[in-house]
């Protein structure tokens, strides 16, 4: 074993150490034949002995020989230790197969397995660090492993790995992009919904002022109800135009023949045929047929509304109208009714209520089947003068008032006698209409037009070729209704703008998420550390999301597109308009980035930030919009100093400038109708320009904020005054201070990573969690760091690996320094940190090949060193799948395996094992020790006592931020522990006490032994190292075990957890009281918090302590579990005193039970606070509502589970060990 201090030769390599190790094997296997050589490290070496050297008494004799030859061999000090529980785990799930992983078996076949004469339950004297004996079974395959496919060959520097690591970035993020459900609905489906749904509701509000014209026909109605009636059916122009309107194509021009001879497709299904009377009853048949009817009485009278009865409609009998007429389906789609001979008012008016019911029926308007029809050959209704009476009047004219000849006024005169005569006609058509349909006149005088038509043109098919179409155009626009128009126009766009705005809000928005969970689970700092500059990992996020804002930015222009929204996509502003989003994105993306330094919860950080965003661009954008609206000038100054005030938020210039360009063209429409084209560029600068061109600067300004961010540039700029005082650093351990000053001489210059008075305060006034260390570990070197929580541990890694800054003192890692030289130090260290670094939505084998990109291993060796990393952590059938759903142990794998990629020269391990089964955190150590071997230093925190035991060459306990001892493994052990344990298997019948001699025979052969504890056939004895020497101890044993009944013993040396505890205790929190609980070889801790703050406790002796009388408690007193260290060695707790099995007082350093006093005033004034709060003297670990009486039951009564206990004000804290 070796001291704290090393010197410049690591030991066991030079030539002298070497004829040390040979003579020492040489005489291990001289007495011992199956002795082995397990491991040589730094100044130590493990032998492993076989079990039957402890009964024949060969151990008994090498032990004793080497207590003599100790200076002679170059041995400091040796220790013996026993397997592990967990290795006998381990060694029947070898034999028996299970839980065996394939990979694992194929990855190790030749693993040894143990002789057939070993049993399981015989436990061997093996070396102290009992699980490095089985980890060095797989080294020389592992060490190829690493060498080889571990770094990928030459790994790539320069340019070359800028760009390979900026293309790793963005491969990561493609991957997480396409998996991430969420991103895909922010990003991608709520921008595209919003707008569309804008553009929807715009569509809604009709175009003011463009209304198109409207083609006047009777079929704007519907299906109805047409007639005619011939009155004259002897004059041949009435026959001539009768058959006109009845030929093809019917009324109208709706079924009349295109120009490529084709009619609308319903006119050919339409029937034609003769006029047929609807079925008549032969009630209505009889009732016509008898009846005395006239053409002024054609049919019986309705009943209409009297004083007395008041009636909606007619009330009209059966027949009310007369008989059915004649009727027929046109092609046009009406029914066509011949009411020739009809009374045709008569008519119209008895049917009314018919025709009512029937709209009514079907829920429509009303008179919605009968809109108008024709009555042809009427005679005119006044008589006009004659001939020669006209041409009186004319002369009579002319000789008043003088007409001159040829003259206008003496052609009218002429004429006028040929056009009275053509008014003075007998053969008139009357056209019937509906008044309560608008367009009902015109469109039935259109179709009479179209009757008169054709029937003045031959008879044939050319005719139906001809015909005459009526358009009723709306009216131009007033002033007054131009500008409300614009305004309106412009109204429903800042609605559609303001759409815009909430859309784009989102997206931003969502970026963020990413960032957030890469910050908070260390993922970036671990990419930090693999050699991404800040700058380039800024650079690739930013990239990445201006590529992927692009994705939605494009679908809103082509929405806009989809909807021809003029005031967006007319050949002016469609420009503006992606110019517009396309910069929105370029400032609104970085200006996002700084809160992800201030979230922890992505989720908030999402709605914070989404929130944020639109009420800036929607409150902006109104404001000013609406102040616009007010003629009042103080108002418009405001409203141009808020334009100008707004600029610096994108949000405003997006939503402002989509409003500028709408009002823009609804001017532009406005201007068009007055017959003016006047249009503004929307790129000029009072337009759109200035909003362009502030977005551009703000894009780059945000994104510099964020890389100062980064840089913690704001946070080195300390005054000198705010530099924490640093307290004298006081007496510390021999160990530690021998190596602060190898330290500080300059004698570590060759070690790997130095440690230079590290320091770091976290606010100033408190005590510091990183105080002054000084370290230098050498190449090959595992050394650990231990402590409880709060120590000091993961502060000392965060210094080192960059992710905080360090308050004082220096560190170099190769000779670069990592307060001035981070980026190339990250280039040169693997990191696993505390907690997993790993993105959920990423694979295992993509996580190492993004890592091995990083690293700067080249693309065509990639793919090989991920099937390394995953092959050697064992995780080949877990590879394709999403790392959040792997379990502890395999995150822990993949973390470790992330910090072994590229091969650095120094790996930082932050508590690897946890969570880990014993198969798999065995197999993790094996990795570890191989990276050793391979020459690089390895340096890991663990709360595992045997982990540090088996892998750490060297370690050091923490206790507030200091190194309170420092050494290899034995070195504290011998320094520190309390001698060795003795565990003794009997047989069954020698279990009685009363038949039991062993007891006396282990007291009398060994005066300071102490049986510690008994369980049916297996006693355990404390033995104090400066008692007895090994040899003696197994000597005894080995004659004596068959007379004495024992059936197996084993000898091992205090563990390591009972020294750290001891440090342990001295752990201070200003308001927390710290429980250090041992279970299965783990230190955990439990943070208590007190109810105020106390004054440190003062530590005294208590009297001795009488046993309880057996009448009064059947249990046994209280048995120290605690074990005696060397005096004057170490710095311990102050002495508590102990009553022994025997009734006598044990004044112990490490003793189980200590009583902790308070000061008389300050314990009652705590007390009275208790009792007012509601509270009482309850155990603070036991169950609720326990009272003080009960707690000091618990105490005397603690035999069978010995506890520390704590009385702190009153309360009692009990706690097992």
């Amino acid at each position: 074993d070796s001291e704290s201090s090393m010197s410049e030769d690591t030991g066991l390599g030079s030539e002298e150490s070497n004829s040390y190790l040979a003579a020492l094997l040489s005489l291990a296997q001289q007495h011992i034949p199956g002795a082995r050589l397990v491991e040589e490290s730094g100044r130590e070496a493990v032998l492993n002995l076989p079990q039957a050297a402890a009964k024949d008494s060969s151990l008994a004799v090498f032990l004793a020989e080497l207590d003599k030859r100790l200076s002679e061999l170059g041995v400091s000090s040796y220790g013996l230790s026993d397997s592990t529980l967990e290795e006998i785990f381990l060694r029947v799930a070898e034999e028996t197969g299970v839980d065996a992983d394939p990979e694992l078996q194929a990855e190790s076949p030749s693993r040894q397995q143990p002789s057939a004469g070993q049993r399981v339950e015989r436990q061997d004297a093996e070396e102290p660090e009992t699980g490095r004996k089985r980890l060095r079974k797989q080294e020389p395959q592992e060490t190829d492993l690493l060498s080889g496919d571990g770094r990928g060959g030459v790994p790539l520097t320069g340019w070359w790995l800028t760009w390979q690591q900026l293309r790793a970035l963005f491969i990561k993020r493609w991957l997480y992009a396409r998996r991430s459900r969420r991103g895909f609905f922010a990003q991608i489906v709520l921008p595209a919904v919003f707008v569309l749904i804008a553009l929807l509701f715009s569509l809604i509000v009709p175009p003011f002022g463009k209304y198109p014209s409207l083609q006047l026909q009777p079929w704007m109605y519907g299906e109805q109800f047409t007639f005619f009636s011939n009155d004259e059916p002897g004059n041949p122009a009435m026959k001539k135009l009768l058959e006109a309107l009845l030929d093809q194509p019917g009324f109208g021009t709706k079924c009349m023949e295109r120009e490529d001879n084709s009619t609308i497709p319903v006119c050919e299904d339409e029937r034609g045929g003769l006029f047929m009377r609807p079925q008549l009853s032969y009630t209505s048949w009889q009732m016509f047929s008898r009846g005395n009817w006239s053409r002024h009485k054609p049919s019986p009278d309705c009943q209409c509304s009297t004083e007395d009865v008041r009636r909606m409609l007619p009330d009209c009998p059966q027949g009310a109208g007369g008989l059915p007429p004649p009727q027929r389906k046109r092609l046009t789609g009406d029914t066509l009714l011949n009411l020739t001979s009809y009374n045709i008012s008569d008519y119209l008016v008895k049917t009314y209520s018919q025709i009512l019911k029937k709209s009514i029926k079907t829920k429509k308007w009303v008179n919605e089947f009968r809109y108008g029809g024709f009555s042809l050959g009427g005679s005119s209704t006044q008589t006009l003068s004659q001939v020669h009476h006209v041409q009186d009047s004319i002369t009579a004219i002319r000789t008043q008032y003088r007409v001159p000849q040829n003259s206008s006024l003496d052609h009218l005169l002429n004429r006028l006698p040929d056009f009275l005569g053509g008014l003075n006609s007998q053969n008139n058509v009357k056209v019937w209409y509906n008044n309560k349909g608008w367009h009902s006149m015109v469109s039935f005088v259109n179709v009479m037009n179209n009757g008169l038509l054709r029937a003045s043109l031959d008879p044939g098919p050319e005719r139906r070729k001809y015909g005459i179409t009526a358009y009723n155009h709306p009216l131009n626009l007033t002033k007054e209704q131009l500008t409300e128009m614009a305004m309106m126009t412009t109204s429903v766009d800042v609605l559609v703008s303001i759409c815009v705005i909430f859309a784009m809000s989102f997206v931003p928005a969502s970026f963020i998420l990413f960032l957030i969970e890469e910050r908070v689970s260390k993922a970036k700092h671990l990419q930090f550390v693999s050699g991404v500059k800040p700058i380039l990992y800024w650079l690739a996020n930013f990239s990445w999301d201006m590529l992927n804002y692009t994705v939605p930015a494009t679908m809103v222009v082509l929405i806009f597109i989809c909807f021809q929204q003029q005031s967006y996509v007319s050949e002016t502003n469609l420009p503006a308009l992606i110019l517009l989003l396309l910069l929105y994105g370029w400032s609104i993306t970085p200006l996002m980035y700084p809160a992800s330094f201030l979230f922890s919860v992505p989720s908030t950080a999402y709605v914070v930030l989404t929130s944020i965003n639109l009420f800036i661009g929607i409150n902006g954008s109104i404001a000013t919009f609406v102040l616009e609206l007010f003629v009042d000038e103080h108002l418009n100054e405001v409203n141009r100093i808020l334009k100008k005030v707004f600029l610096i938020f994108p949000h405003f210039c997006l939503g402002r400038g989509l409003i500028d360009m709408a009002k823009n063209q609804a001017m532009s429409d406005a201007f068009q109708r007055l017959g003016t084209k006047q249009t503004l560029d929307p790129l000029q600068w009072d337009f759109v320009g200035k909003n362009l061109f502030a977005m551009a600067v703000e894009g780059l300004i945000f994104f510099i904020f964020t890389i100062l961010l980064q840089y913690k540039f704001f946070i080195n700029f300390r005054p000198w005054w705010s530099e924490p005082e640093v307290p004298p650093l006081g007496p510390e351990d021999e160990d530690v201070a021998r190596e602060r000053e190898r330290v500080i001489s300059g004698k570590a210059q060759s070690d790997i990573l130095t440690m230079l008075d590290l320091s770091k305060v976290y606010k100033a006034g408190k005590m510091p969690a990183v105080d002054r260390l000084c370290l230098g570990i050498p190449r090959g070197e595992c050394f650990g760091l231990l402590g409880v929580n709060g120590a000091g541990k993961t502060s000392t890694f965060r210094m080192l690996t960059g992710d905080t800054s360090i308050t004082n003192g220096e560190a170099f890692l190769n000779q670069h320094s990592v307060t001035t030289e981070m980026e190339r130090v990250h280039q040169l260290m693997g990191y696993c940190p505390q907690f997993d670094a790993i993105s959920d939505l990423l694979t295992g084998r993509e996580h190492l090949e993004l890592y091995a990109r990083l690293r700067g291993v080249s693309e065509e060796s990639v793919a090989k060193v991920a099937q390394w990393g995953v092959t050697k952590l064992g995780l080949t059938q877990y590879s394709e799948r999403e790392a959040g759903g792997y379990s502890g142990g395999n995150k822990r794998k993949l973390s470790t395996a992330i910090s072994l990629i590229g091969a650095p020269p120094v790996i930082f391990l932050d508590e690897p094992t946890t969570g880990m089964d014993p198969k798999a955190k065995r197999f993790l150590w094996n990795c570890i020790v191989s990276v050793t071997k391979e020459g690089r230093a390895v340096v890991l925190t663990s709360h595992s006592m045997e982990e540090c035991e088996a892998l750490c060459t060297r370690m050091a306990i923490m206790v507030n931020g200091r190194f309170q001892c420092l050494g290899s493994v034995q070195h504290l052990k011998n320094r520190f522990g309390d001698g060795y344990t003795i565990v003794l298997r009997l047989m069954d019948n020698m279990s009685e006490p009363a038949s039991c001699p062993i007891s006396s025979f282990m007291q009398s052969s060994f005066p300071s032994i102490e049986l510690k504890e008994r369980h049916q056939s297996v006693l355990q004895f404390q033995l104090p190292s400066h008692a007895c020497c090994l040899a003696r101890v197994f000597e005894v044993l080995a004659n004596n075990h068959e007379e004495l009944g024992i059936i197996d013993f084993s000898v091992s040396q205090t563990t390591l957890d009972q020294v750290f505890v001891n440090f342990a205790k001295e752990q201070k929190d200003d308001d927390v009281l710290t429980d250090v609980i041992i279970s299965n070889s783990t230190v955990q801790t439990k943070l208590t918090t007190l109810v105020n703050r106390v004054n440190p406790p003062t530590i005294l002796p208590l009297p001795p302590i009488t046993p309880p009388q057996p009448s009064k408690s059947p249990q046994q007193p209280a048995k120290s579990s605690g074990s005696k260290p060397k005096e004057g060695k170490s710095k311990n707790p102050k002495p508590g005193m102990v009553k022994s099995k025997e009734g006598k007082a044990n004044w112990e350093k490490s003793s189980s039970m200590a009583m902790t006093q308070i000061p008389q005033k300050e314990e009652k004034a705590q007390r009275t606070s208790r009792r007012a709060s509601g509270g009482s003297d309850s155990s603070s670990g036991g169950a609720q509502g326990e009272t003080s009486q009960s707690s000091k039951r618990k105490a005397e009564s603690s035999s069978q589970n010995p506890s520390a206990l704590f009385i702190v004000d009153g309360n009692t804290q009990d706690s097992a060990l």
